[in-house]
């Protein structure tokens, strides 16, 4: 049976809880002292009592007053996170914190967890991070605590309340944001001409048509740039009529084309051309090079331009090769880009969005709370390619292929177009995102996005339960419920819900690329509240509810 449950409650709870865990353990065993600042009052803690009681669970007449408002239950979560730990290896997490996005972290928690002289900890953090996981390729925060080199540790108590502050409130804001679209989703389908789900097709399942793969390599001479591409077709072209629409797919920070072979075949079953191209500099084989040291950086700054590039590019290739590789089956004019998390901004930046770079640099406060939105630590790297002028002003022309006719872009990372940005978007748009996303929060990336759309196909679902993607929404629901029943689910649940994400692709791409109305039952609030299922239910709004306007003024 699934436990009741409030999804933002728990894990702002657990955010929290990490933060106080992260601000009471950093700086166990390598500091004599912990010291608790509060404006101009402190509090200084020994960190051997911190140590005995984190290994024996006893609690000294110095630690006592610290912890007297955590009941029994809560101590002992306490001394579990600080001697919790994972195996982890030394250069990939030395890499990591020594990228810009990890550095950039590290610079967020380094506020709050200071040196002995007060300044920001993010050096002496990255330093007992890495010596921590060479000692026995395994880390915890005591292990952290152990390596930490000041001999004692400032912790900004008024930072950290404010930061809590701020979570609670944005966790508040989301919680209800969240019950009012799903309120107006399930009104909206009660009310919308009903239909017989059992005489529609179920493109949830494969199509007619079988699908088949091409495999290409492209090479970009005004780029300098080489990378593949895989083309799915269907299998049985001879059933169809016509040139074929193209859907391309984009793949997310670290991921790789592969990843969405299944959803292109899928797409392809059904009647349309799916392009794939692989985007190096920002995909898995970047990430790998990351974490084995052969590079210092996740991803290139210049795949804010590039990705997009990489789309037009590949378009015109299939243009090209269309007579002699495809038979003249493809129509290039009519494409719908799909995109997810870095994907999601790719196909976006296609469909007319352009980067608002002065509104960005305001939004990259160094001060701003990490915890709102970590999809920042992506977003201001845009911000490192104000050196390079060319494309600078490329990036604000828009990157818009003309060829586009529709975006879908899921769990997509999409602030750093701001209202200017996104109301370049002429073409229908679909918008996804997940209730418990933390890495590309719904309600900065996505709720926001929507609003600053401007034309009358816009579509935002929302996913219950549902994070950046299937592994994140796996961790997510392990925190979410307890029983061992629904666990065992979860990926049945999981493979559900992409089930209906593959029909929505294929749904959008036959109203909106072949013009075949007899679809548009697809894209209603009642389609999804009948074919989604516990826990991961979706929601549509065409239209936000008025307190959600009201709550994304305020």
């Amino acid at each position: 049976m699934l436990l009741r449950h409030r999804p933002f409650k728990i894990l702002s709870a657990l955010a929290l809880g990490l933060g106080v865990a992260l601000a009471t353990a950093l700086p166990l065993r390598a500091a004599e002292s912990v010291v608790l600042q509060f404006g101009l009052f402190s509090r200084s803690i020994p960190t051997e009592s911190l140590v005995t009681f984190a290994e024996t669970g006893t609690v000294d007449s110095q630690l006592a007053p610290f912890l007297r408002r955590l009941n029994p239950a809560q101590q002992q979560g306490l001394r579990a996170a600080l001697s919790r730990g994972r195996a982890v290896n030394v250069v990939p997490i030395s890499q990591w914190f020594d990228s810009p996005m990890g550095d950039r972290s590290l610079q967020f928690l380094g506020k709050l967890a200071q040196t002995e002289a007060g300044l920001n900890g993010r050096q002496a953090l990255r330093a007992a991070i890495v010596a921590a996981a060479a000692e026995d390729g395994e880390i915890s925060l005591l292990d952290i605590v152990r390596h930490f080199p000041t001999s004692s540790l400032q912790i900004d108590v008024a930072q950290g309340l404010t930061v809590a502050r701020q979570v609670r409130a944005e966790a508040g804001a989301t919680r209800a944001i969240v019950a009012a679209i799903k309120q107006q989703s399930e009104a909206a389908a009660m009310q919308e001409p009903s239909f017989d789900l059992a005489a529609l097709p179920d493109l949830t399942q494969p199509g007619p048509y079988g699908s088949r793969q091409v495999s290409l390599t492209l090479v970009d001479a005004s780029r300098s740039r080489t990378y593949a591409a895989d083309v799915f077709l269907p299998q049985n072209l001879a059933a169809l009529d016509g040139p074929l629409p193209v859907v391309v797919l984009s793949h997310g920070l670290g991921d790789s084309r592969t990843s969405f072979f299944a959803l292109a075949a899928h797409a392809a079953s059904h009647g349309f051309a799916v392009a794939l191209p692989e985007h190096v500099g920002s995909n898995s084989t970047q990430k790998q090079a990351l974490l084995t040291g052969l590079d210092h950086e996740t991803f290139k700054a210049k795949d804010f331009l590039d990705r997009p590039l990489d789309i037009s590019f590949l378009l015109d290739e299939l243009e090209r090769l269309n007579a002699t590789t495809f038979g003249g089956r493809l129509d290039v004019s009519r494409v719908a880009a799909v995109g997810h998390s870095f994907g999601g901004y790719t196909a976006l930046a296609v469909g007319g969005a352009t980067i608002d770079f002065e509104r960005l640099a305001q939004r990259c406060d160094p001060a701003a709370n990490l915890l709102l939105d970590a999809a920042m630590v992506l977003e201001c790297r845009a911000l490192e390619l104000q050196s390079d002028a060319a494309v600078i002003e490329r990036l604000r022309q828009g990157t818009k292929d003309d060829r586009v006719k529709l975006v879908m872009a899921f769990a997509t990372v999409s602030n750093l177009f701001g209202p200017r940005g996104m109301a370049q978007v002429s073409v229908p748009t679909m918008l996804f995102g997940g209730e418990v996303d933390l890495v590309a929060p719904v309600v900065p990336q996505q709720v926001a996005a929507f609003t600053w759309l401007r034309g009358h196909h816009r579509y935002l679902y929302l996913g219950e339960n549902t994070s950046h993607g299937p592994d994140f929404t796996k961790l997510a629901s392990r925190f979410l419920y307890l029983d061992d029943a629904f666990e065992q689910g979860v990926e049945e649940a999981i493979a559900s819900t992409q089930g209906v994400n593959k029909s929505l692709v294929v749904a959008f791409s036959r109203v909106y690329l072949s013009q075949q109305e007899e679809y548009r039952p697809f894209l209603s609030a009642a389609y999804v509240e009948a074919v989604s299922a516990e826990p991961f239910r979706l929601h549509l709004a065409r239209e936000l509810p008025p307190p959600v306007v009201e709550r994304l003024l305020e």
